[in-house]
This record gives C-alpha cells, sequence and structure tokens, in this order.
C-alpha cells in the first residue's frame, strides 16, 4: 500500500506546480528530486562571491504571468516568501553600436514604437499593428498555450475559409528570418526584431516560427515582465513551501532510475538507492523523454516500437557559452540613459552579424563575433548583492560540439574573457577588468550535469521544430500529457508549449484531475 495518491519525479518548477495543483485539490502527492534542492532550472545561487546571487538558468518570468493556474496559486505563494518585482517602464534595452540610441522596449508600446521611430516610422507602425492585432486572439492564445494541444487541423479549419486567415496561415508557415524581412524594412530594426525571435533557440531559416510573433511582440506590452525578489529561484522555494504546507511531501537526494509497472500500468518509482515507492493514483515523469524511457522502462514495457520514437526525438545542438560576473559597478551602456534603466538587454549587430553566427554555428565553429543577452537584475532588485553591488549574466548560443575537437569546458572561460566581455566593451564605457570582482563560468558540459534534463547542455527541452511543437510534441499521440503506460503523465519542457519559465505543470494536473474525475469539466474553461 501506498502513501501517496501521485509521485512526480523531478522537482524542477513544472514538477513543483503540478503537484501544487494536486495538493490544493486534497491528493497527497510525493515530488522526489535528484539534487539537494528544488528548482530545475529556475534556481538562484552564489555563484562568484559571498552575497551576490546568480540565476544559473531561467531569470525573467513573462510567460508564466500568462497561465490561468497561477493566477489563483500566486496569491498564496506570496505567503510562503514570493515576490514579484515588476519592470514597470523600461523592460528591455536593444543597444547600437553602429547608429543611434538603440532601441528600448517599454511595458507602453507607445514608448516603444517611438523609439522603433528613430530608425523607420513604418516599421514602428507595423510593430503596432502586430500589437493591436493581439487583442482579439489573445483568450484563444492562452487558451491553446495552457491546454492539452489540439489536432493540427484546427488551426486550419478555423482560419481557411477567409481571405485574412488564409493570409495569416501563410504568413504562420514563414521562417523568422522570412517574416522580418517582409514586415521590416530597416536593417537595424531587422536586427532587434530577429534577434528578439531567436530566444528559444530557433534557427532564423526555421520554417513555422513567425507564428511566435503574433504572440512574443504583443504579449510583453500586455503582461509586461517580471523578477522574484531575491532570484528567479524563489518562485521553486515558494512552491516547495506550499506543497508541504497542503500535505505534499518534497525528498531532495532522491534519483528516480525506473518506473514501476505491473499489468501494464505504472505504480511507482524505483530510486537510485534501490527504495521503491508506488503511488495509488499517478505518477509523472518531470524528466526529459531519454530518462524517462531509454532508461527508465526495460523494453518490454512499452509498446513495440516506442523507444526508437523517443530514440528520434531532437534536443538539438545549440548549447551556451555564458559567464556570471560579481561587479562593482552595473554596466554602464554607451547608449545613453534610458538604456541603463533596463535591466535585460539583447545585444545583436546586424542581420548579416547575425547570419555569420549562425553559419558559424552549422560549421560547428566558435562565433567569432556573437550577438549577447545581459541582464544586471541588481537594478531592479538590490536584495541579490551587498549594498551598492552587482550581479551580471552574460551569454550566446554556440554548437554542442565543436568541428576542430575541442572542449567547451576547457576553452569556455577564455571564450567569455577574449570574446564575450570585449564584445560588451563595444557597448558599454565601464566594463573593465577592475570593475569585475568576480566571476563563474557555465557552457554545455556544466550544464548537463547540474541538470540531467539539459541533454548535451541544450537548456531548452527539445528543439522547437514543426515535427516536436504542438500535437507532436514530445511525440505524436502523446501529447496530451499521458504516456503510452497507464496511470503514467508527463510534464516538463519537452512538452507543450515547450522550454521556458511559464509552469506549465499545471497541464499535467489538469489531466490527472480529469481522469480522476476530482473536477468538473467547467473547471476547464478560461
Amino acid at each position: 500500500m501506498s502513501d501517496y495518491d501521485v509521485i512526480i519525479a523531478g522537482g524542477g518548477h513544472n514538477g513543483l506546480i503540478c503537484a501544487a495543483k494536486l495538493v490544493r485539490e486534497g491528493l497527497k502527492v510525493l515530488v522526489l528530486e535528484r539534487n539537494d534542492w528544488v528548482g530545475g532550472g529556475v534556481l538562484t545561487r552564489e555563484l562568484t562571491l559571498p552575497g551576490f546571487k546568480h540565476d544559473p538558468f531561467g531569470s525573467s518570468h513573462v510567460w508564466i504571468h500568462l497561465n490561468p493556474d497561477f493566477q489563483w496559486l500566486k496569491p498564496e505563494l506570496e505567503k510562503h516568501g514570493l515576490k514579484y518585482i515588476w519592470s514597470e517602464d523600461h523592460i528591455t534595452g536593444h543597444p547600437n553600436k553602429y547608429e543611434g540610441q538603440g532601441i528600448i522596449v517599454y511595458k507602453d508600446v507607445d514608448k516603444t514604437c517611438d523609439t522603433i521611430a528613430e530608425y523607420s516610422k513604418a516599421d514602428a507602425r507595423r510593430y503596432r499593428e502586430i500589437y493591436e492585432e493581439f487583442g482579439e486572439i489573445k483568450d484563444g492564445v492562452i487558451k491553446g498555450m495552457f491546454s492539452p494541444p489540439a489536432p493540427p487541423s484546427y488551426l486550419y479549419q478555423a482560419l481557411e475559409t477567409t481571405p485574412e486567415g488564409m493570409k495569416r496561415l501563410r504568413d504562420y508557415q514563414l521562417s523568422s528570418r522570412q517574416f522580418t524581412l517582409e514586415n521590416f524594412e530597416n536593417d537595424h530594426v531587422r536586427a532587434f526584431i530577429l534577434g528578439w525571435a531567436m530566444a528559444p533557440q530557433h534557427l532564423p531559416d526555421q520554417l513555422g516560427t513567425a507564428a511566435g510573433f503574433y504572440v512574443m511582440i504583443p504579449s510583453i506590452h500586455y503582461y509586461g515582465q517580471a523578477i522574484p525578489e531575491g532570484g528567479s529561484g524563489m518562485l521553486s522555494v515558494a512552491l516547495r513551501r506550499y506543497v508541504e504546507a497542503n500535505g505534499g511531501t518534497v525528498r531532495t537526494g532522491a534519483t528516480v532510475r525506473k518506473f514501476i509497472t505491473d499489468n501494464g500500468a505504472c505504480r511507482g518509482v524505483r530510486l537510485e538507492d534501490g527504495d521503491e515507492i508506488l503511488a495509488r493514483q499517478a505518477v509523472v515523469s518531470a524528466l526529459d523523454p531519454f530518462q524517462t524511457f531509454l532508461t527508465g522502462f526495460e523494453d518490454d514495457e512499452l509498446p513495440s516500437g516506442f523507444k526508437d520514437t523517443v530514440s528520434n526525438f531532437s534536443f538539438g545542438d545549440i548549447t551556451i557559452a555564458r559567464v556570471h560576473y560579481a561587479l562593482n559597478e552595473a554596466p554602464d551602456f554607451k547608449n545613453g540613459a534610458d538604456m541603463n534603466k533596463t535591466a535585460f538587454q539583447r545585444i545583436f549587430g546586424t542581420v548579416a552579424d547575425i547570419d555569420r553566427q549562425y553559419q558559424e554555428i552549422a560549421a560547428r565553429q566558435i562565433p567569432s563575433d556573437p550577438f549577447l543577452w545581459t541582464a544586471a537584475w541588481t537594478t531592479m532588485d538590490p536584495t541579490r548583492a551587498p549594498d551598492g553591488k552587482h550581479t551580471l549574466i552574460m551569454d550566446t548560443f554556440v554548437p554542442v560540439d565543436l568541428a576542430n575537437g575541442e572542449d567547451w569546458e576547457a576553452i569556455g572561460p577564455n571564450y567569455c574573457r577574449e570574446v564575450l566581455l570585449k564584445q560588451l566593451q563595444n557597448y558599454t564605457t565601464n566594463m573593465t577588468e577592475d570593475n569585475i570582482l568576480g566571476e563563474y563560468v557555465e557552457t554545455g558540459p556544466s550544464l548537463a550535469r547540474a541538470n540531467l534534463c539539459f541533454h548535451r547542455g541544450v537548456t531548452t527541452g527539445g528543439e522547437r521544430t514543426l515535427s516536436q511543437m504542438g500535437a507532436f510534441r514530445p511525440f505524436p499521440n502523446y501529447a496530451n500529457y499521458r504516456g503510452p503506460v497507464k496511470g503514467l503523465y508527463l510534464t516538463g519542457p519537452s512538452c507543450h508549449p515547450g522550454g521556458g519559465i511559464c509552469g506549465m505543470g499545471t497541464i499535467a494536473a489538469g489531466e490527472i484531475l480529469r481522469d480522476l474525475g476530482a473536477v468538473d469539466e467547467d473547471d476547464f474553461d478560461f
């Protein structure tokens, strides 16, 4: 007999928020986490020097605020220490080293369009058009993001009956590059838009990614951007506290190695130390597909050929070169005072610069003139560093494997110092050696060790290609958060809607509750 209704393998924020929704309905839930802490990709650590709090992985909280389940949960989490700090005005900066003051994304769309108009009035008008169109579709976008994905034909059936709908369907098939070049005219604006679209590790020429523009651009203005006070990991800490305060159990230092089956159903898990734990109702894997199925089940426990399907799942070939700094001063950007008021910057040159970096990645070469993502969250949240001091995270995309055979772990520190830092110096006045108090470098090998779901150092949960999105994520016929074995459910970034801090573990929890008859169908209308 089990002490638990549901067991969740993996204590990242998706596993924890799945547990939170289940304990709210009175279920006894056990969350098992390999590390001695919870959070997965949503952590905060003192990586450089004592008192400097860094977010090793995910840090910007946007999409979770679209999650309807998070809206009822947030007040409860605030009782357990979660406090969001909002970017009330300046959200992201896009410095420019070639011309003008750069572009700033403000919460206010008018102010944003004003900065774009400094480069192109036509581009500012097009940006506003995309923003305004979102009002007509936002309810459907939210429902589509936080529900099991609909069959692929539904979108076509909804749009193919009108000329406007057909045009939109055509736009959705475009790559990010194609959409950018068709809709914007100025090269600096194009670099700003295309660089923004690359955040989920889309490739510029990857077909079917243009649909994201109709959500990406408006959402930041509709919903804003926030960070938890004290670090990104405070979301995970508060979720754990909520789960435990409501009768759930969270065990750290507990590595799930096998899923236990009996009579064709998943009954529990076996830990690395041999301990077996059974569940009365359901088992949830918040692990990646390879850990879950290739090592977690024997061949005869799964449908014939299923492991071949899993083996074909692609995580992609792009990882990150990242450095965390403890600083005396936050970066001082050459583009003026308003740029310094942005805590988060996306630093791209021209479209040609972006093209060159992705050509080098495709050739498995070290990017020579990389774009950068930087964030000094201490400018919004001073609690993350000693008085008057700051933290900075800086990274870029690089190939997982290098053609010359070099090891990223060996060359990473020098690359961050001689290439990334020097690139940042092109845009700032004070990022000199004497401003840096400490550093911590992260590359693909260390990412893969830190979180086993970061397969080969890829942090996205799997490529976001047409064949691995929506009804095909993670696999065709299994996008409804149910595994191929009765009683097994799936969550995490390898499931719809993909990676990022969105709390999509609530979707799997909803499906479990639906199967248990614990909620009315009307509870899922939003």
